[in-house]
């Protein structure tokens, strides 16, 4: 929950929840307050969007000063011109090397494995969801006796319809 309260735009809404951390168990079985602190969470949850996207404008705003400065000087756009030119002759070799049938067979393998990878995060994130909705422990110990605590990442992304 102190996430939540690092981030807001109106204190006066968040006291009640911190005040109501150690008993959320009331809060979950009085259907009215629920409501309330579900809201109150919609209300920070909207002024924290308004406040990323003011946030995000103003960084690219920012930031395309900040491009236009480094493209205005002529040694750093001379520089940046070399730099092209070294990653064409770069990509130039690395693509000759790659032709080679070894390195090619070796390069294909490094994408499959990387693949294998994602697809296994992807599985274990999966049970890992699930061992969590049917124990409600966010903590496993490992075949190696190693505990491992579970972590959530949680984002927003505008709805297509």
């Amino acid at each position: 929950m102190s996430d939540i309260n690092d981030q807001t735009t109106n204190p006066e809404e968040v006291t009640e929840d911190t005040e109501n951390e150690s008993s959320s168990e009331v809060i979950q079985n009085d259907p009215g307050e629920k409501f309330e602190s579900i809201m109150r969470l919609e209300n920070l949850i909207n002024g924290n969007i308004l406040d990323l996207e003011q946030l995000q404008s103003s960084l690219k705003e920012q930031n395309a000063m900040l491009k236009d400065a480094f493209e205005n000087d002529a040694e750093y756009s001379e520089v940046s011109k070399k730099a092209q030119e070294v990653q064409k002759l770069k990509k130039a070799v690395k693509d000759r090397i790659i032709k080679d049938p070894g390195v090619a067979l070796l390069n294909e393998k490094v994408t499959d494995l990387r693949s294998e990878v994602k697809e296994t995060q992807q599985a274990l994130s999966d049970y890992l969801t699930q061992y969590y909705q049917e124990s409600g422990m966010r903590q496993i110990t490992g075949t190696d006796g190693e505990v491992r605590e579970m972590v959530t990442s949680v984002r927003l992304v505008k709805r297509r319809d």
